[in-house]
């Protein structure tokens, strides 16, 4: 049973470690070199980061990105952290080679276009391309997935009685574009994570999401975060206090929502 001190050490980022499998359960890692390696499968670039000790499990992750995607180092570790507790972590590239750079988005590149090249059909075909590899090549029984802002709208749409090859359960933070019909449409436990400082998904769309799912009977649980703003489950300023909290915690939900769940 882990100790009510050691989560609140966790929560407060104390406890800090270079190599992934030696990161102490429930933190996620903020710097460091990534220890997933990056295959092609079928024409896809995939990340793939293994539980401690092993290449194999019966419960894994599809990690759904931000725009950002596989070439983020927050993102390969970001895997890497939910690979330490003890799940294999599948992140798909679903751009195809034309995610975003940090450096294209401060020089405003113009999104609107980006996302005319992405368009949900094709997200969802490389995301079904990669639950199908996890399911049949890697004998994954359960899969969770995680959604991070333009993924956080992708994991609902596979949480679906008619997904019957989606997932099994799910968490998304700062989820952009996500609809009042693609939430009404999810059938399996689903956890979310919002920041009061997040316009793509602010306040009063959590609250919206939160009835539509108590109004169908989902398992749901969701989190409001104070201060925390777009993308802070993955790209933080770590000398805001409440940004590094909100990341951190984000994160420790996630993980005790797929403990619970998966």
């Amino acid at each position: 049973m882990v100790s009510l001190r050691r989560i609140a050490l966790v929560i407060a980022g104390l406890s800090t470690v270079s190599v992934a499998y030696l990161f102490p359960p429930y933190s996620v890692r903020n710097e460091g070199v990534p220890v997933g390696v990056l295959k092609n499968v079928n024409g896809i670039d995939m990340y793939h980061s293994y539980p401690p000790g092993r290449n194999t499990s019966h419960k894994a992750i599809l990690h759904i990105t931000d725009i950002f995607g596989v070439p983020l180092l927050q993102n390969k570790l970001l895997a890497d952290s939910f690979a330490a507790n003890d799940y294999l972590v599948i992140m798909p590239d679903i751009f195809a080679g034309d995610a975003i750079s940090v450096e294209q988005q401060e020089a405003g590149l113009n999104l609107t276009e980006w996302r005319t090249r992405h368009p949900p059909a094709a997200i969802d075909a490389i995301i079904s391309q990669t639950l199908a590899y996890m399911r049949t090549e890697l004998g994954v029984e359960y899969v969770g997935g995680v959604g991070y802002c333009f993924g956080g709208k992708y994991v609902p749409r596979f949480l679906t009685a008619s997904a019957s090859a989606g997932l099994d359960m799910g968490f998304i933070a700062h989820p952009s574009a996500l609809t009042e019909a693609e939430i009404g449409a999810v059938e399996k436990p689903i956890s979310i994570a919002a920041g009061t400082l997040d316009a793509s998904f602010n306040t009063t769309a959590k609250v919206r999401a939160e009835g539509i799912l108590k109004a169908n009977n989902v398992t749901f649980q969701s989190n409001l975060y104070s201060g925390a703003p777009h993308g802070f489950g993955v790209r933080v300023n770590q000398d805001v206090p409440q940004q590094a909290y909100a990341k951190q915690a984000s994160f420790i939900q996630a993980v005790t929502w797929f403990g619970a769940w998966l």
